[in-house]
């Protein structure tokens, strides 16, 4: 399977909806979902062909062409992944990585965020959490280092250009703007009296903690947004030929997109781009055994056991075998959605999970999706095995980051990264400093 990093780079403000609006106000989401990329590029496709209506109804009329069906339908379609921001121009944003912070960041109450960005640190329990589930000692105080405040939970998205060097990852500050738009009247295509509707829109240039920046200024703080594609040799191939016939291309073989809500109001313009190659990460068994538990002695606490973790990239969708959407990763839900799974494989209590709602628009239906709740971008699943099944994990996490985990893959849902980096990168007692 191949990973191409995808960028998009955005040219004016964007509305990347979550469903249907709250009253008169339409809120965007801070990322690109998966699925809305997905949409746009097979609409884009399937348009000039015929095959789209202008009611926003794809045609079923006729079957789309075979590379079309290759790419986006079947048993396995390319996989879209979630596109995360970035505040670099499209050139800078290629040498970066996107990501949710993982639910076991922790900062300083009072400064909050990374030391790159001058603040007092982030630190990442998990580690922490599961030596003492091994047996071990848990060197974690809960408090900052510098200033010795309380660490509280720290939320949002980072960037980073080298998994294992802390000096490479920045916090990312998005904020909506409001814009404030009278409604028309459908019969006299006039203003309407007493009707105002409020979109919340992503613009370049506007940070949300300070003046909002003129139209000149827009270009000192860019706006992008970076994710991956995972698809064969042969999708890609399709799929680099549908965008080259199909979409413009402008400077640089740069590929102009309306993405996300509002495009008749002036919103979604974005620019698309890509870079071929692998994130830059140490090889899993590398990964694997740095994750390990281990004394201060530097030998494992519990060495009848592996130990490994999930850290989800998008959100997570599993049921159970009654067919219910469960937060419990057990051996027997994951045999359901992965060919090898380890014997005696335990879900440990180290694991940090949220669920939250989820529902979107479906173009092609012309209504919301059904709204599903699922696993939040950025949770951790904690692990453990026998040790006797190493080669087992090895292939179990291997196939998961590769084909992801859950239902609906095709839109970017159940991307995950085994044992990140992160969390040894950050780990407090490796890091007593925080990221220094």
């Amino acid at each position: 399977m191949l990973r191409v990093r995808v960028i998009l780079e955005a040219q004016g403000p964007l509305l990347l909806g979550d469903g249907l609006p709250t009253g008169n106000v339409q809120s965007s989401r801070l990322f690109i979902a998966g699925s809305v990329l997905r949409g746009t590029l097979a609409k884009a496709i399937l348009a000039p062909l015929g095959l789209w209506r202008h009611s926003g109804y794809a045609v079923r009329e006729s079957p789309p062409p075979e590379p079309f069906r290759r790419v986006f339908l079947g048993e396995s379609p390319a996989r879209f992944g979630f596109l995360y921001p970035v505040r670099l121009t499209g050139d800078r944003a290629e040498d970066c990585e996107a990501f949710p912070l993982p639910l076991t960041a922790m900062s300083c109450k009072a400064h909050r965020g990374f030391r790159s960005d001058g603040r007092h640190g982030v630190f990442d329990q998990l580690l922490g959490r599961l030596r003492r589930v091994a047996g071990g000692r848990n060197a974690s105080q809960g408090l900052c280092p510098t200033c010795k405040k309380r660490l509280d939970r720290m939320r949002g998205f980072a960037l980073r250009q080298e998994a294992g060097d802390p000096s490479t990852y920045r916090g990312v500050k998005v904020h909506p703007r409001a814009f404030v738009r009278v409604g028309l009247n459908r019969l006299t295509e006039t203003a309407e009296e007493r009707i105002l509707y409020t979109l919340e829109a992503l613009v370049p240039g506007f940070a949300g903690d300070g003046p909002t920046p003129s139209e000149g200024e827009y270009a000192e703080l860019p706006l992008s947004f970076v994710g991956y594609w995972t698809l064969s040799e042969e999708q890609w191939a399709d799929l680099r030929e549908l965008l080259r016939r199909y979409l413009p291309a402008g400077d640089g073989n740069r590929y102009s997109l309306r993405i996300g809500s509002a495009r008749a109001r002036g919103m979604g313009r974005v620019r698309l781009h890509w870079v071929e190659g692998q994130t830059a990460f140490p090889s899993l068994e590398q990964r694997l055994e740095r994750f390990q538990p281990r004394g201060p002695d530097g030998q494992p606490v519990d060495p009848k056991h592996l130990y490994f973790a999930l850290t989800l990239r998008s959100p997570l969708l599993l049921y159970d075998g009654l067919g219910r959407p469960t937060t419990r990763a057990t051996q027997e839900v994951l045999a359901a959605y992965a060919s090898t799974v380890p014997t005696g494989l335990e879900m440990l209590p180290a694991s940090v999970v949220e669920q939250e709602p989820w529902t979107g628009w479906s173009a092609a239906w012309g209504l919301p999706k059904p709204i599903v709740p699922v696993i939040t971008a950025g949770s951790v699943l904690a692990f453990r095995a026998p040790a006797a099944e190493r080669e087992p994990v090895i292939a179990f996490l291997r196939e998961v980051e590769e084909e992801g985990l859950g239902e609906r893959r095709a839109e970017g849902w159940g991307e995950v990264v085994a044992c990140d980096p992160f969390h040894e990168t950050f780990d407090q007692m490796n890091r007593s400093g925080g990221d220094q």
